[in-house]
């Protein structure tokens, strides 16, 4: 498993027993906690602006400073996610501004990406704010971590309230971190297959890797779908991509990966809370292991 390793390296991902999923079974989700993963994948899917291209930069980028400032995984997470968005939300507004001219979407686009380090840096200041409040970010030391262009002339209070305009002031915590989490505590360790330090640093790891190279798992099972919209919804729904984690992890845990039987028990029930045919999910597991180089 050359390539996973070498993926977890890049991402700067840490052995801490802190550095992992939460487990604990007083993680309060609500009863229909599933309705804004749909209003989610409705979102993803209804749009053209793909994001899977950057992922891997964004990932490796945010897991390297999360390390450094010694971040939760649901900080992490959570600027992964609202930075995609905030992404796709500027790119909307480009749209409406200047919808037919390609030379000026490229302008803003080539100065957007310019300044991305430094938008890097308020939404992990944003986000922090959001998830533990307590934390007080050095914010000089970020944006040198960073490389962040900054004048003096700046305000990252003002950057900070425009990232919140465009996000439309959306943020919420990972929504794949809290499925794999979810998924995992309520699969994986009625199992007894594994301890919760070792499903839980192993989820990590797999998730850090699954979101960096996202386009190289899909882009494997585009072709094996006719119907686009139909591949755009699966796509973009990360309930299933959070099973398909979940049993990807199974095949990572020592002394599991062959026993077709412990896959068995969790396989068809997974499936059916994540709404979809187990077929499906085994295939995009597959394209996981495929992508982190697993047999």
């Amino acid at each position: 498993m050359t390539s996973w390793v070498t993926d977890c390296r890049k991402a700067n991902i840490a052995n801490k027993m802190d550095d992992g999923l939460l487990l604990s079974n007083d993680s309060g989700f609500q009863s229909d906690w599933k309705s804004i993963y749909h209003r989610d994948a409705l979102f993803w899917a209804s749009h053209e602006n793909h994001t899977d291209s950057i992922m891997r930069t964004l990932v490796t980028a945010i897991s390297s400073l999360s390390w450094q400032f010694n971040l939760s995984p649901v900080i992490e997470f959570t600027t992964v996610e609202t930075l995609e968005l905030l992404l796709v939300r500027v790119f909307q507004s480009w749209l409406k501004s200047t919808p037919t001219v390609l030379e000026e979407l490229d302008r803003h686009k080539r100065a957007f990406l310019k300044q991305l380090p430094l938008y890097t840096v308020a939404v992990v200041d944003i986000v922090t704010k959001f998830i533990e409040p307590s934390i007080k970010l050095d914010l000089a030391a970020l944006r040198r971590a960073a490389k962040a262009d900054y004048s003096a002339g700046q305000n990252m209070l003002s950057l900070e309230f425009e990232v919140i305009k465009l996000l439309d002031c959306e943020c919420r915590s990972s929504l794949l971190l809290g499925a794999v989490e979810r998924f995992s505590k309520d699969y994986l360790l009625p199992l007894n297959v594994a301890s919760k330090e070792m499903i839980s640093q192993v989820g990590i790891k797999l998730l850090r890797v699954v979101t960096a190279r996202r386009m190289a798992i899909y882009s494997s099972l585009k072709t094996s779908m006719k119907d686009a919209d139909a591949f755009r919804r699966f796509k973009s729904n990360k309930l299933i991509l959070a099973g398909a984690i979940v049993i990807a992890m199974l095949h990572l845990i020592p002394g599991v990966r062959h026993r077709q039987s412990i896959l068995q028990q969790i396989l068809e029930p997974l499936a059916d809370e994540c709404c979809i045919q187990a077929t499906n999910l085994l295939y995009l597991r597959e394209a996981i292991m495929g992508v982190i180089g697993g047999n």
